[in-house]
């Protein structure tokens, strides 16, 4: 794939600098991003402060800061977008338990970026394959007789249960016969437009974005076994 390409592709750095515009467009790129990343925040901030209530307020305290546009000047040469919202996130709470005037400040990593943020990749990860697959649903609704969405899903769901009766809930489901044959050929298709889909995913949320820096940002979070599979063609 053409490096070019990429470089028109919109990301979540200039999906941010969008979010601060005027008007519509301005708007529509706020909406997508609290409703991308509101979860995730809400989640990592949850893990990283343990308090309930005050999580709440860093999190009503960042999203204010997003709608007032302080975070319009977001430099995408800074790299990972995740590690960009950790480096927001910390302040914010370093600024609470200040404010509070709380005896402890919370975890020790919160002090140093550098160290590595179990709790915050693993938000991530999370975060990154639920967007795949809202991109997998988006292309079987947008594709005639496709049911690749439909089928991972059914996998997701019975990870034990096999083929031969996933095949006949979907039979079942649709009203149109199918094999466990046909099952399992579809669910392998399935999987690797997942995985291409996943790629594009966390692709938008990094800068340089060459294959190179998206694969190693799936190794990172714990994914690349899934581009493994899709690169030998491994069911």
């Amino acid at each position: 794939m053409a490096e070019e390409r990429f470089s028109d592709m919109e990301t979540n750095w200039t999906r941010i600098r969008a979010a601060h515009l005027p008007g519509p467009e301005g708007q529509r790129a706020m909406s997508e991003l609290i409703s991308r990343y509101h979860d995730a925040v809400k989640r990592y901030l949850h893990l990283k402060v343990r308090d309930p209530h005050l999580a709440a307020d860093i999190l009503q305290d960042f999203w204010t800061k997003v709608l007032n546009h302080k975070l319009a000047n977001a430099d995408h040469d800074k790299g990972r977008f995740r590690d960009y919202l950790r480096t927001i996130l910390h302040r914010l709470v370093i600024d609470h338990y200040r404010e509070r005037k709380l005896q402890s400040l919370p975890a020790e990593d919160l002090l140093d970026d550098s160290r590595p943020d179990p709790d915050l990749d693993s938000v991530w990860r999370q975060t990154v394959l639920k967007g795949a697959l809202k991109r997998l649903e988006t292309f079987q609704a947008m594709t005639p007789r496709n049911q690749y969405a439909t089928v991972l899903n059914l996998r997701l769901a019975n990870p034990r249960t096999p083929i031969e009766t996933l095949a006949a809930t979907l039979a079942a489901q649709t009203g149109r016969p199918i094999t466990p044959e046909a099952f399992r050929k579809t669910l392998q298709r399935a999987r690797a437009k997942y995985v291409q889909l996943l790629i594009e995913e966390i692709r938008q949320t990094i800068h340089p974005s060459t294959d190179e820096d998206v694969y190693a940002e799936m190794y990172d979070l714990g994914l690349g076994r899934l581009l493994k599979r899709l690169q030998t063609g491994i069911e």
